[in-house]
């Protein structure tokens, strides 16, 4: 029994030696992410990281795919239209119409003077019509 307690006596302050030998420092906590104070640079890495795994969809996003390549011509053919028609009436002396037609629109542009004009849309489909009435003749509040 003495063999036993001198053995476990030898164990035990041999373990309280070698436990000595082993080194620890401190533990260093460094955020990864930017928003929480971690290295700038990484911040395009971690959004690119989380859209690619994003497979959500809005489902109140418009649609783009389903345009052909004549729709995209013709809506940029029409924004030109009645951007060229507004900067005439921008530019144009008081009183001068532009007025553009399509099956569905009928856009009449009339110059105020001064850089103003009035727009009026007409929807044929529906029969709605809009107006919008941009800047004031000169002298006039």
């Amino acid at each position: 029994m003495k063999a036993k307690y001198i053995a476990s006596v030898a164990l035990a302050t041999g373990m309280t030696f070698t436990a000595g030998l082993a080194y620890s420092g401190e533990l260093i906590y460094k955020p990864i992410n930017p928003s929480f104070g971690g290295d700038p640079l990484v911040g395009n890495y971690l959004l690119n990281k989380a859209q690619s795994q994003d497979d959500n969809t809005d489902p109140d996003a418009p649609d783009f795919g389903n345009f052909s390549e004549t729709d995209l011509f013709l809506q940029d053919l029409r924004a030109g239209l009645v951007e060229d028609a507004i900067q005439d009436a921008v530019d144009g002396e008081p009183g001068r119409t532009s007025l553009i037609e399509s099956s569905n629109l009928r856009i009449r542009i009339r110059s105020l003077g001064g850089g103003g004009f009035v727009m009026n849309i007409l929807d044929r489909t529906s029969g709605e019509q809009t107006t919008i009435n941009l800047g004031q003749p000169s002298g006039q509040f």
